[in-house]
């Protein structure tokens, strides 16, 4: 199935349905607010590219991507609905029925495509990446806003695109999302990693995006071809991410979970194991032994 989206896909350009994101989407998510049953606070939006060339770099959590919905929202609010960015998302979910039309009407283009990003469609200016991937919006409720490993594809990307990297931190998918279990045994069916949902439906939660100041590539040719570029780059943009997560989510129940459990995870670690002592042979009494030798 992922071969044939592939196929499919390369042959047709990306394309955001404005009338299905300004008429549908966008009046649902605003009414949800309107509700109070999402509150979404935007920080650092004079941060945004106007010029439209720009690579989101952003944490990812929650079994679904309501952190990308929400951060397209604070985009197309910042800067306008021509400014949307396209975001990457996994080929699995992509093929999926139902789910995947839906997320490629609203700029959701295979993730798969950032590998070769020279070869991006030039439709693509503004694009949204997770770094974390998968890893990220699959992790258990208990390793709240502690991000996984970053890959490093999206410096790549935005060298291609000549673009800047801004820096976001998500905060709301955690606790509107939760996840109960990493699911990794249907992984060679399907092609991807699950996250089973603690609720089927997203719980209410205050959403704010955090966008930091845009971080520019040095050299086109180093963030093409050197790794150790990339690698720097991609570490010196999640530690940014990292440190507003922890500043904004240090009151945040889910927060304080997750660093009890890698408080203890360390203490379990740094604490030898106690081993006893190996089971010995019982000694013959000796005057078995002088009856054997005599």
């Amino acid at each position: 199935m992922l071969q044939k989206l592939r196929s499919a896909e390369a042959s047709a350009p990306p394309v955001i349905d404005h009338a299905l994101l300004e008429r549908t989407v966008i009046p649902a998510m605003r009414a949800l607010l309107r509700l109070g049953y999402f509150k979404l606070e935007v920080e650092g939006a004079e941060h945004l590219p106007r010029d439209g060339r720009v690579v989101y770099a952003m944490n990812h959590a929650g079994w679904f991507p309501l952190d990308g919905f929400f951060t397209g929202l604070a985009v197309f609010d910042a800067i306008g609905p021509d400014l949307t960015p396209f975001f990457a998302a996994h080929d699995a979910a992509l093929a999926a029925p139902l789910l995947g039309p839906f997320l490629r009407r609203l700029g959701a283009v295979p993730v798969s495509w950032m590998k070769r990003p020279e070869k991006l469609p030039p439709q693509i200016r503004a694009c949204g990446i997770f770094p974390e991937g998968v890893e990220g919006n699959c992790k258990p409720f208990w390793k709240a806003y502690r991000q996984r490993a970053w890959k490093r594809g999206f410096v790549r990307v935005a060298a291609a695109l000549d673009a800047p990297v801004v820096p976001v931190a998500v905060l709301g998918g955690e606790e509107s999302l939760p996840v109960a279990w990493t699911v990794r045994r249907l992984e060679p069916v399907i092609g991807s990693i699950l996250g089973l949902p603690l609720s089927l439906v997203p719980l209410p939660a205050r959403w704010k995006i955090v966008f930091h100041e845009p971080v520019r590539m040095d050299g086109v040719r180093d963030a093409l071809r050197d790794p150790d570029y990339q690698g720097a780059m991609a570490a010196r943009v999640r530690a940014t991410v990292q440190a507003t997560l922890d500043r904004n989510a240090a009151g945040k129940p889910l927060a304080r979970l997750s660093a009890l459990v890698e408080s203890a995870a360390h203490v379990a670690e740094a604490v030898p194991l106690v081993r006893r002592p190996p089971l010995r042979a019982p000694r013959a009494p000796r005057g078995r032994h002088r009856a054997a030798g005599a």
